[in-house]
């Protein structure tokens, strides 16, 4: 399969192009809803022979046809040769395969693959997807937005940042086509932007939920002065406020130096808490700085076992898990039962695991794929209240732009975390 190779190399990643032009079954049944079940990451099998497939298995008959042409224009957008006359989907991906920092081009890589993954499992002859690489700036963006919708774009995945899902997404919405973000701003959702991205919010609201099932009323934040240690104490302080409870305390420290006077403080809040009844503190910090921050409570005089200890996804670490301090601790991630297969078919295909976006990357092209085969790439698909079920377990769109979902609480104990309280399987009626 040598012609593929220029292909493979565009992005240094698995090609989004290749993938979308597979000739794959149909998607399979859906259960009744709700939710829709959109994706499982469970590899694919040959009906036959009973063989697990790669991305890549392509009809040899097809091989010099895509290397040697290029889709052509038909009047609804890009049309691939052997895709004319069909009723085409496309669905554009934004996202910064050659941004300056190596982490994120490998970020990006990492997504287009779970992408690929997705419509491997259920794209059919129908689906074309046109990859785009923005660079992360915002004037790329805009320029690969404005080619996207010209190209007959359905549906937007991408852009990774939220400034520049601000930049774009008027000119989406003004055509009517709806942009399903990476970002986890907040402030980048609406106006025909949804949010696949787990939020710091909905980390949040599933862990404090958590607490106050089982009585604690009283929280406490210690965190970085940093735009994310103050949405995760904002987002604590919104939580408290439905569910009856306060936050009474709140520190920040400087990322750059250590937390003693800051925990010495909070130590002291916690002592006097702890005397009146059950007590949470929330910690949003990751590897070797939570190593250091977490143990200064205790060295400060806070007995931990009167303490629910509580964290974000960063905490969804296993070098972190074996520090005593962190024991019982408590986070909200998605269910790793639900993940799973996903994680295994990318690892074997891939040879890495994947990150925590490429998984939200295949979640949101497999409800693309899915709107697709309804005919329904639309803003009141995107939005239906019954949600979806996908590797990352349940979720649904608001329609602010944001998501939630169904995340579930993980524990950490000295031989790792484990789920001590399932994610929702489906949502309630009423408005999300």
């Amino acid at each position: 399969m040598t012609l593929l190779q220029p292909l493979l190399r565009k992005f240094k990643a698995p090609s989004l192009v290749l993938a979308s032009l597979l000739l794959a079954t149909a998607c399979a049944t859906a259960p009744a809803r709700p939710p829709v079940q959109i994706g499982t990451g469970e590899p694919r099998v040959d009906p036959v022979t009973g063989e697990v497939l790669q991305p890549g298995d392509v009809d040899e008959t097809r091989l010099g046809e895509l290397g040697i042409q290029k889709p052509v224009r038909g009047d609804g957008g890009l049309i691939p040769p052997f895709m004319e006359g069909r009723d085409v989907k496309r669905a554009a991906v934004l996202l910064p395969f050659s941004h300056p920092n190596a982490q994120v081009r490998a970020e990006a890589e990492s997504m287009l693959a779970g992408i690929e993954l997705a419509l491997f499992e259920f794209a059919g002859d129908d689906f074309l997807i046109m990859p785009k690489d923005t660079a992360g700036k915002q004037s790329v963006t805009e320029a690969r937005v404005d080619e996207s919708l010209q190209e007959g774009a359905d549906i937007i995945l991408g852009p990774l940042f939220g400034d520049n899902v601000k930049a774009v997404k008027q000119v989406a919405n003004q055509k009517q086509v709806p942009i399903i973000a990476f970002s986890n701003d907040r402030s980048a959702a609406g106006g025909g932007a949804y949010l696949a991205s787990i939020s710091p919010e909905e980390e949040v609201s599933r862990v404090m939920q958590y607490a106050a099932a089982r009585g604690v009323r009283s929280f406490v934040f210690l965190g970085p002065s940093t735009p994310y240690g103050r949405q995760v104490e904002a987002a604590m302080r919104y939580q408290a406020s439905l569910q009856g409870g306060v936050v009474v305390a709140s520190s920040f420290y400087d990322p750059g130096s250590g937390a003693a006077d800051e925990a010495r403080q909070i130590a002291t809040v916690l002592q006097s808490e702890i005397a009146r009844g059950k007590v949470a503190v929330m910690i949003p910090e990751r590897g070797v700085k939570l190593l250091s921050v977490a143990p200064l409570l205790p060295y400060n005089g806070v007995d931990m076992r009167q303490v629910m200890l509580m964290g974000t996804s960063l905490w969804d670490d296993s070098s972190i898990w074996r520090e005593p301090t962190l024991a019982g601790g408590v986070y909200a991630a998605p269910d790793p039962e639900n993940l799973s297969g996903f994680r295994q078919t990318y690892n074997r295909i891939y040879g890495r695991n994947p990150t925590a976006l490429a998984a939200v990357a295949y979640d949101a092209a497999a409800l693309s794929v899915r709107l697709g085969a309804e005919d329904n790439m639309r803003y009141n698909g995107v939005t239906d209240p019954d949600g979806f079920m996908g590797v990352n377990g349940l979720f649904r769109f608001r329609i602010d732009g944001t998501s939630q979902r169904g995340l579930a609480v993980m524990q950490i104990q000295a031989s790792g975390a484990s789920v001590v309280e399932k994610g929702l399987t489906a949502f309630g009626p009423g408005p999300s």
